[in-house]
């Protein structure tokens, strides 16, 4: 039985679906943006974001780290460290490329919250990170109509770390993911996403264990064949040739080119959120019912839509132009 807390609450994105394409109120292309991943090299997310803000076409104001939490009941598959090297190094191929206005890497969240005995939110233990206290950093300057936008491709400890030490920073954020499962990929502290869930504006692509990326359904091989040839570029050639590439496609970036193309997104759901055992439930509500999660599914995105935003940034002739690591 999913435990539904009698104590939590949660606010669903304000949103509306017009002309067949998704928006959510005060959330667009000019709201400041943290990046929060526990790996990089299994997607190409960090390569989109990072080259729009090389471009100068995002408000990126922090790149965080969080652990890998992979069998954290038995001691962690993956240490902290790992995950920061792996940061590190997709940081330097960025910076060696001639990409610019990237920040530096911030460590976040190293280990899962525990949910209390008592089953209420408000008597989590959190633990403080410099990637957690950036995350209240930035929503405190952000404001309710224009919220911070935190897009998480990895667990989602540090966000919920950052919303029980700052409770107020709730309403001035919305925070993005994609679980794919109840508990694997991104949902395995599976309590810091039903925090999230109860305690802020949430959007999950797929919809926990609904929908992941069909292999080559947005990119294969040969589109990466044009990009210039520096490190920067060249590890995305090695990645899509890999099984790894061909079958995560966008990865946890379904947020990422949705908000600056709408159109990427054609419809959602609203969903309750429970917690069972050790991990989040999600469960589509009944129409005019509230509920926690907006929900995009993967049926309704716009495969096409979603290949040709993220190339006509990595594409752009202005993006390496000026550091002699153009096409030829």
């Amino acid at each position: 039985m999913v435990l539904l807390l009698p104590n939590a609450w949660a606010v669903t994105p304000a949103h509306e679906l017009a002309n067949g394409v998704v928006h959510l109120a005060g959330v667009g292309s000019d709201n400041p943006v943290i990046y929060d991943n526990d790996w990089w090299f299994d997607v190409f997310d960090n390569n989109y974001l990072w080259a729009r803000a090389s471009l100068g076409k995002v408000n990126l104001r922090a790149n965080i780290v969080s652990r890998d939490m992979w069998e954290w009941d038995v001691g962690y598959k993956y240490p902290m460290q790992r995950c920061i090297d792996d940061a590190d190094k997709a940081l330097a191929l960025a910076r060696e490329s001639g990409l610019k206005n990237i920040p530096d890497i911030i460590r976040g969240s190293d280990e899962v919250l525990r949910p209390p005995a008592s089953g209420r939110i408000e008597e989590t233990v959190p633990k403080p990170s410099p990637g957690a206290m950036k995350i209240i950093e930035e929503a405190r300057k952000a404001t309710p109509e224009k919220p911070l936008v935190l897009i998480c491709g990895g667990p989602l400890t540090t966000a919920a770390n950052a919303l029980l030490m700052a409770p107020d920073i709730a309403r001035r954020m919305v925070v993005f993911s994609i679980l794919v499962s109840h508990y694997g990929y991104n949902g395995k502290d599976g309590w810091a996403a039903y925090v999230v869930a109860k305690k802020a504006r949430y959007v999950d692509w797929g919809g926990r264990g609904r929908g992941f990326w069909d292999r080559n359904s947005v990119f294969v091989p040969k589109d990466f064949e044009r990009l210039p040839k520096n490190a920067f570029c060249d590890d995305m050639r090695r990645l899509i040739q890999s099984d790894l590439g061909q079958a995560n496609q966008l990865g946890d970036g379904a947020p990422l080119v949705w908000l600056f193309d709408p159109k990427c997104w054609t419809g959602a759901e609203i969903h309750s959120a429970g917690f069972r055992g050790k991990a989040v439930e999600f469960t589509p509500v009944k129409a005019g019912e509230t509920g926690d999660v907006l929900v995009i599914p993967k049926a309704a995105t716009d495969m096409r839509r979603c290949h040709e935003e993220f190339f006509q940034v990595l594409r752009d002739p202005a993006l390496f132009k000026k550091h002699g690591t153009g096409a030829d």
